[in-house]
Parts: C-alpha cells; sequence; structure tokens
C-alpha cells in the first residue's frame, strides 16, 4: 500500500512539473517587429545604437528605405506579463559574464529570445556583432513561419497550380489575373494603392552558367511577353538603375538563385519592389521561376514583400 502511495505522489509531482514547463502563453506582435529588453541608460547609450545600427539597418530590395526590423524599446523592470509574449526578443544586461545565445519558446511559443551579456559595454558589442547575423536569420525565418501560419487561416482554393506541377499557398484575397497557353500564371491581390503580384512559370533547364545578368535577362523577356503596363507598348523591367541583390540559395532542397530589386514600367511611370526566385528542378527537367511584385505608391512595402516570402517558400514540387 505504501508503494502504491508514493507511486501516485511522484506521478503527481511529474505531472505538476510537466504542466508548468510545457504550458506557453501564444506569442504576438506585429510581422518584423522585435522587443528590445534593455535598461533606459544602455538603449540611450553605445550599446542601443548598435542594435539599431545591427537589426534595424535598411530593408534590402525596397525602393524607400525600410527597417529590417522594427524595434520596440521595453525597460527591464516593466519586462513581465505581456511584455514578454512578443514573438521576437533581445534581451541585454551587464553581467560577470561575456555570452550570447538565442533560446526558443523561453516565455512563449512561438518565439526567439537573443540573450547577450557582458562586462562592460564593450564587452556587450561585441557579443552582440558576433550573433547578429545568426540572430536576423533566425528572426526572419520565424516570421516567415508566422506569416505562413497566419495565410493558412484564409487560403485560395485553386487548381492552375497542378498545371505547373507545384503547390503554392496564397492568401484567399488573390485571383488569378491572367494566364496563357504556356501556362505562365499571374496572381493578382489588390491593396487600397495598387497590388501585390505572384508569376510563376517553367522555363527549360539550361546547362549553361546562372548568374545575375541572365536572371535579369529571363525576367526582362517574361515582363515585355506577359506583364504589360497601363500604357500601349509599356512593359515591366528590371529597373536599371540599381543593381538587385543576388545569391545562391536553397529551396525544397534544389539550387536556387534569389534576386531582389526594384522593377520599373518602359514608357509608364511605374516602380515597385521585386523578389525572384529561379529554381533549378533537376529531377523535372526544368527550371521553375517564382517571383513577387508589389506596385503600391506612397505605401510601405516591408510587410508585403515578407508576405510574397512566405508565398514563395510554401512551395511544394509536385
Amino acid at each position: 500500500m505504501k508503494q502504491i502511495v508514493y507511486i501516485v505522489v511522484v506521478l503527481f509531482f511529474i505531472a505538476c512539473e510537466n504542466s508548468s514547463n510545457s504550458y506557453k502563453p501564444k506569442s504576438s506582435g506585429n510581422i518584423h517587429t522585435v522587443s528590445v529588453v534593455i535598461e533606459d541608460n544602455l538603449w540611450k547609450g553605445s550599446i542601443g545604437n548598435q542594435i539599431r545600427n545591427l537589426f534595424s539597418s535598411e530593408f534590402e530590395g525596397l525602393p524607400q528605405q525600410e527597417p529590417m526590423f522594427s524595434l520596440i524599446h521595453i525597460p527591464t523592470k516593466v519586462f513581465a506579463d505581456f511584455a514578454r509574449e512578443g514573438r521576437n526578443i533581445i534581451q541585454v544586461s551587464k553581467s560577470n559574464i561575456d555570452t550570447a545565445f538565442i533560446t526558443k519558446n523561453k516565455y512563449a511559443a512561438p518565439q526567439i529570445v537573443l540573450s547577450v551579456k557582458g562586462k562592460s559595454s564593450k564587452k556587450i558589442i561585441e557579443q552582440l556583432n558576433s550573433i547578429s547575423t545568426k540572430a536576423k536569420t533566425v528572426f526572419t525565418k520565424n516570421e516567415i513561419r508566422e506569416k505562413q501560419k497566419r495565410i493558412k487561416k484564409s487560403v485560395l482554393k485553386t487548381d492552375e497550380f497542378k498545371a505547373v506541377g507545384i503547390g503554392l499557398t496564397l492568401p484567399s484575397a488573390y485571383k488569378l489575373f491572367k494566364k496563357d497557353e504556356q501556362n505562365k500564371l499571374w496572381f493578382q491581390r489588390e491593396t487600397k494603392k495598387g497590388s501585390v503580384n505572384i508569376l510563376v512559370y517553367n522555363m527549360p533547364l539550361s546547362s549553361g552558367k546562372t548568374d545575375l545578368e541572365r536572371i535579369i535577362k529571363i525576367r526582362d523577356s517574361i515582363g515585355k511577353e506577359f506583364v504589360p503596363g497601363r500604357n500601349e507598348g509599356s512593359y515591366i523591367v528590371t529597373e536599371k538603375a540599381y543593381r538587385p541583390f543576388y545569391k545562391k540559395t536553397k529551396i525544397k532542397n534544389n539550387d536556387a538563385y534569389e534576386t531582389k530589386g526594384t522593377w520599373e514600367v518602359v514608357n509608364d511611370y511605374m516602380a515597385g519592389p521585386f523578389l525572384n526566385y529561379y529554381i533549378e528542378d533537376a529531377k523535372n527537367n526544368r527550371a521553375l521561376v517564382i517571383e513577387g511584385f508589389v506596385f503600391s505608391p506612397s505605401d510601405r512595402k516591408r510587410e508585403y514583400m515578407v508576405e510574397i516570402a512566405a508565398i514563395i517558400k510554401s512551395l511544394v514540387i509536385l
């Protein structure tokens, strides 16, 4: 009998311990927003300046300057309750050790917390510099997942992507705007001041070198053929005044090339940002191109570009 009572007591304490550890409130916050938990005097000094330099630097590929992340300062003494539920958090403090590390789901879920400690302002800045690239990557991936989760609340139902041999998750606000006999697809959703657009098309897989010049040549030829402007003889091209950002990456384990920059329209006064992925789908002996572009004059465009990235990274190759 004593043994049974002992087992029940042990199980009770294990259950209580697991319950307290497993429960996490849902995280919250606007897309691409980071809470910075730091004492006022540190935020106003060299440490705060460096945090702003690293995490509020320019979001790549936009025609107007916008920050990579919007930063919200939270003094350490008020960091409690709802303040702990931010999706992305940077905690900075002076300590007797110099360290920087990333923790998942510390106070809420999903959540990324970057903790930075140091014996002096100089040491804290050194720790920030050493981990900032990794932290920005982790924060960005967290925001893509969050945007995809929000998109899934109301998804566009369409069979159009089957003709291209893919699956793609778009918000229900998108509509098929244009399609041709080669199954090039153009989806669009209207905004208050313009539109957000998604293009999808296949190409033969080339054995030649894929570089930025080739990507620009391809997208400009498709623009001339498939994406006309408002005026007769007008069409979309890559803006020549600014060199796009370009890097090799992976999409669903396929070699891919990410290009982002600004577009303009020949014979018209229209422009905006674009994000293009050229994906080498060797199994299907093709190149798959998915691009998003935004036309929304006088509007901030960072969140539209995050939406485009979330859509593209939902890709499933059939």
